[in-house]
């Protein structure tokens, strides 16, 4: 079992299945909705996540036709992402676990956009 929480950590979640794998997305629509060079996620089945506290401190944007993208309303952070034709599946942003990121294996997706860095 692993668990998270927003910047603020009024919204607070627990995942109940075993994580190996977190993908680190490069299109341009993850970097933009994260700000960053690329977004930190794992899909997992939506009955292994739980809302500890917080889930009604939740908002949710369309950004692309029929993918939301799930935030803390108050601080910002994104919790994850979902798209209703797929009801079993949620996109976990992974930055939001509390617990030691090196112990995944990493796996980058959608290079074609990466950031070539120096």
């Amino acid at each position: 079992m692993y668990r998270g929480e927003c910047l603020c950590g009024t919204v607070m979640y627990q995942v109940n299945t075993a994580i190996s794998t977190i993908e680190c997305c490069h299109c341009q629509t993850c970097r933009k909705a994260h700000s960053s060079a690329f977004a930190i996620g794992v899909t997992i089945d939506s009955s292994s996540f739980e809302f500890v506290n917080g889930e009604d401190s939740l908002q949710a944007f369309e950004s692309s036709n029929g993918k939301f993208r799930v935030f803390c309303k108050k601080c910002g952070s994104h919790i994850y992402a979902y798209r209703p034709q797929q009801p079993k599946t949620i996109r976990l942003r992974a930055a939001t676990l509390n617990t030691d990121l090196n112990q995944f294996t990493i796996k980058h997706i959608h290079t074609e956009n990466r950031i070539k860095l120096n």
